[in-house]
C-alpha cells in the first residue's frame, strides 16, 4: 500500500538584515495565523537587534532553531525534520545568502516552500537598492509577496513598487506606515489619476506603464498624456505603432523597451525611434501581441518632442 502523501508548507520571509522580519513572523504568530498546525519549526537564518519572545513562542508551539550558512544542509533539514516533526516551517533568511541555497537543498519528505516574503525597510530601500541593487533582486524575483514597511508621506512609493515589478509582474506589493497600516494606492501615485488628463512625467513613465495593466479597471476610458519613442515594424498592422521607452532593471543587460500598442490613423506620418507626445484614450482589449486582454492605445493627437534628459527608464 503507498504510503500516504502530505505536505509540510514552508514559510520564507527575506530580506536584508533589521528590514522587518522578525517583527513580521512575530505579528503573523500572534494573529494567529498559523494556530492549526501544533507543531511549528522557525528556523533562523540570521540574528538581528529584535529578538523573539520566548514565551510567545512556546505558547504557540514553535521550537526555534538558529542556522549558519554552512549548517544548511540537506542533512541538518532531515535532522530537524526527525528532531522536531513540524507540521509547517517558517525560515527567516538571511538576505545576503543566494536563495539558490534554500531553493535548490534537498528538503524532508512533504517539505516545500508554500509561500516566499520579501520584507523591505522603505526608510533604507533608496540607499540599499543604489548600493545592492543585484542582491536584492534576487531576493524579489523568487518572492510571491514584498511587504514595505515604515513608510511615510513623501517617500517615493510609486518608484518602489515600479523596481519591484520589473523583476517580478507577479509580485502582491504592500506598503505599511510606522504602526503597521496599509497605505492607501493614492499615495503611491505621483500622477494625479482622476484628471481629465493624466499627465505622465518623463520620470514616472514606468509607474503609469506598471499600474495601468495591472489596474485595468481604474484606467479603462481614461486619457493619458506621455512622451515616448516611436517603435513601428513590418509585423504591425497599418495604423498601429508602439510609443514607449527603454528601460533598465539590474544592469545594462536586462535594457528593453516598454510600451503598449496603439493605433493613430496618421501613422504615416511618424519615423521610427522618433520621439513624441502621445495624447490617447486607454481600452482593454486582446491582441496577439500580448496573448490576452491588456492595455490598447486609441491615439487622438502626436505632437514631435524632445528626448528626455534621461531616455533610460529606471527599475
Amino acid at each position: 500500500m503507498a504510503q500516504e502523501e502530505y505536505q509540510i508548507p514552508i514559510f520564507l520571509i527575506n530580506g536584508q538584515l533589521d528590514s522587518g522580519k522578525t517583527r513580521f513572523i512575530t505579528e503573523t504568530i500572534e494573529m494567529g495565523q498559523f494556530e492549526q498546525a501544533q507543531k511549528k519549526l522557525l528556523i533562523v537564518c540570521e540574528e538581528g537587534e529584535e529578538e523573539y519572545d520566548e514565551k510567545l513562542l512556546k505558547d504557540n508551539g514553535v521550537d526555534m532553531v538558529v542556522l549558519e550558512k554552512e549548517e544548511f544542509t540537506a542533512d541538518k533539514l532531515n535532522e530537524l525534520d526527525k528532531q522536531y516533526d513540524p507540521w509547517i516551517v517558517i525560515v527567516e533568511y538571511n538576505g545576503m545568502w543566494e536563495p539558490s541555497l534554500i531553493l535548490e537543498t534537498a528538503k524532508p519528505r512533504g517539505w516545500e516552500i508554500y509561500q516566499s516574503i520579501t520584507v523591505m525597510d522603505a526608510s533604507a530601500f533608496a540607499n540599499q537598492w543604489a548600493n545592492m541593487k543585484s542582491i536584492m533582486a534576487e531576493t524579489v524575483k523568487y518572492a510571491d509577496m514584498v511587504v514595505f514597511n515604515r513608510c511615510q508621506a513623501g517617500m517615493e512609493l510609486g518608484t518602489f513598487r515600479r523596481s519591484m515589478k520589473a523583476l517580478n509582474s507577479a509580485l502582491q506589493i504592500i506598503f505599511e506606515d510606522k504602526n503597521g497600516d496599509m497605505m492607501s494606492i493614492a499615495e503611491q501615485l505621483p500622477y494625479d489619476i482622476n484628471a481629465d488628463i493624466i499627465e505622465v512625467e518623463d520620470s514616472d513613465y514606468g509607474i503609469w506603464y506598471m499600474d495601468v495593466s495591472e489596474r485595468p479597471e481604474v484606467y479603462k476610458d481614461k486619457t493619458v498624456r506621455f512622451k515616448g519613442q516611436v517603435l513601428k515594424n513590418k509585423y504591425f498592422k497599418d495604423k498601429n505603432f508602439v510609443p514607449g521607452r527603454k528601460v533598465m532593471t539590474c544592469c545594462v543587460d536586462d535594457t528593453q523597451f516598454i510600451g503598449y500598442i496603439s493605433f493613430y490613423d496618421n501613422i504615416q506620418k511618424l519615423e521610427n525611434r522618433q520621439w513624441v507626445m502621445v495624447t490617447a484614450r486607454i481600452k482593454y482589449e486582446f491582441q496577439m501581441a500580448y496573448k490576452k486582454k491588456g492595455p490598447v492605445l486609441y491615439v487622438s493627437g502626436v505632437i514631435p518632442a524632445e528626448a528626455p534628459a534621461d531616455e533610460m527608464v529606471y527599475f
